[in-house]
Formats: structure tokens, C-alpha cells, sequence
């Protein structure tokens, strides 16, 4: 990345290799390293700078500018993909830049596996191997940045039936972190409290706990009843029909469709999004609700 940087600072300044080079080292060892071939030493590193008359600190923010510039990018495109229903672009997103050397790009991976597992496991390429090593990283990061408590909230959604106890941990401890963005910053805790519950509760639904489902129902509507957030809104009333299609299937499923309906007229990027997780609910709702309501 420090040699896509420099070559870019050089571009833009409108000099040639050689007033950068000049002084430092030869034409063919530069012309290897800004392309990428290997690195140099700080010494000729600093003296890179120098001809290009920045400082230290100028390119340290350059490089940071870029690095948020393409982690925002990678996670909007992760998004994307996800809302789609593109599991084979996520998962290879995951291949991509599961082990590189930036750690924020490689939570971004870590989001893409974990999309593709909680809601397509059938995945012809999927394996489950990586997700114990998933387990593992955010337990030793100990769960105290945003970065880390909305990774927890997708591996909320991947555990099995009888993880319940890891589970149930991992959902107390997400709350304990989430409590201290309250005052903090209180758009945060709303949005990140509601998609808290949001994965809870359809957790708890596949796994057929469906008392402890509405109970979470019941707090997710509370947790968010003092917020303005018209996304929120529309998300707990979303979740609403999804937990009563299980005890109510003629009903609410028809509410759930009539919903999608009003969504496929706004043009929202959700719409699809609710789709897919429409899809993973409905026959198992109705199965359920003929086994035990109906």
C-alpha cells in the first residue's frame, strides 16, 4: 500500500520517477517498488518523501484517507451483495481478504463469511471450519469497539441449537457494551440495540423458541420506543409479522406479504433484504404453526 500511495502522491504532484528516485536509488529499484515487487528501508522510504516534498505526518494521512476510502467502499459492496441474495461474491470477498495484513479489512471478511452462514449454509463452497478461529479472534479483542460488538451480533445468528448457553452468554455481554453508546451517542445504541434484537429473535425462531422470541419482541419494542428512527419503525414492525407467522401463520403471513408489497413500491435497498430473510422464516413458520397452532 505505501508504494500505490507514493506512486499516487507522485501522479498528482505531477513528477517523474526520476525526481523521486534521484539521490536514493536506482531507476529499476524504483520502478520495481512502485510496483509493487518489494519494500525499502526507512532511510530510502523517508528520502521517497523528501523528493516529494510531504512530510511524515502528510502521508500518514493520505494513507489513512485511503485505507477509509476502501474499507467504506468493501463494506458497501459487502452490503450489496448481501441485500442481493450474491452469497458466491461475499464468500469470495471472505477468500479475498480473510488474511490481510489490515485488521479492518479483515473484519470486513469476517462479515462476508459470516453473512454467507447465517443465511446460506447449502453454499456449494461453504465450510464451517473458519468459524471457531471467528470465535476465537473477537473473544480475544474482548468486545469493546463498535467493530467487534457488530460482528458478535452475526455470530448471534450462527450458532446452533445447542450452543444455547454460548449463546445466551454472548447476547448479555452484547447488551452490556451496547449500554455504555446510550448516552454516549444515542443514534448508535438505537440502531445497533435494534439489529441486536433484530438477529436475536430470529435466532431464537430457528431454533423454535418461540415464547423466548416474543419476549425479545417485547424488549426490542421497548428499547427503541424513545427513538425518532423511522428505519427502526419499520424493522420492528417487520419482525413483528415474522414472530407471529409461527403462532398466527394465516394471519400474519398475509400482513408479512402485504408489507413486502408496500416495500416493492418505495424504492428502498431493504426491500430485497426483507425478502431473503421473508424466505427463511415462511415455511418454517407455517410447518410450525400446523404442528402446534393450528
Amino acid at each position: 500500500m505505501n508504494a500505490e500511495i507514493i506512486k499516487s502522491i507522485r501522479k498528482q504532484k505531477g513528477l517523474t520517477q526520476k525526481e523521486v528516485y534521484t539521490g536514493v536509488c536506482s531507476k529499476t529499484f524504483y520502478s520495481d517498488f512502485e510496483a509493487g515487487k518489494h519494500s525499502v528501508e526507512a532511510t530510502k522510504f523517508q528520502s521517497f518523501l523528501t523528493n516529494l516534498g510531504i512530510s511524515q505526518s502528510e502521508f500518514n494521512y493520505f494513507k489513512d484517507s485511503r485505507m477509509k476510502n476502501e474499507e467504506k467502499s468493501l463494506n458497501d459492496e459487502i452490503d450489496q451483495f448481501y441485500k442481493k441474495g450474491n452469497f458466491e461474491a461475499l464468500y469470495e470477498v471472505f477468500e479475498n481478504y480473510n488474511q490481510d495484513s489490515r485488521t479492518e479489512i479483515r473484519y470486513l471478511a469476517i462479515k462476508a463469511y459470516l453473512l454467507v452462514l447465517i443465511t446460506n449454509t447449502n453454499f456449494y463452497k461453504f465450510s464451517r471450519t473458519p468459524f471457531s478461529e471467528i470465535l476465537a479472534y473477537l473473544d480475544a479483542m474482548k468486545m469493546r469497539t463498535l467493530k467487534e460488538i457488530k460482528l458478535g451480533k452475526l455470530v448471534l445468528l450462527s450458532y446452533s441449537e445447542k450452543d444455547k448457553a454460548s449463546e445466551k452468554k454472548l447476547y448479555t455481554r452484547l447488551i452490556d457494551e451496547l449500554a455504555k453508546y446510550e448516552e454516549f451517542d444515542a443514534k448508535i445504541y438505537y440502531e445497533e440495540i435494534g439489529d441486536l434484537y433484530f438477529n436475536r429473535i430470529q435466532w431464537l425462531l430457528m431454533i423454535n423458541n418461540i415464547q423466548e422470541a416474543k419476549k425479545c419482541l417485547h424488549s426490542y419494542s421497548e428499547a427503541i420506543a424513545k427513538s425518532d428512527n423511522l428505519y427502526l419503525s419499520l424493522q420492528l414492525r417487520f419482525m413483528t409479522c415474522i414472530v407471529h407467522t409461527y403462532i398466527d401463520f394465516p394471519k400474519y403471513s398475509q400482513e408479512l406479504s402485504e408489507l413486502l408489497d408496500q416495500l416493492n413500491k418505495m424504492p428502498t435497498s431493504e426491500t430485497h433484504f426483507y425478502k431473503i430473510i421473508s424466505q427463511l422464516h415462511m415455511e418454517k413458520a407455517k410447518n410450525y404453526y400446523q404442528r402446534y397452532q393450528g
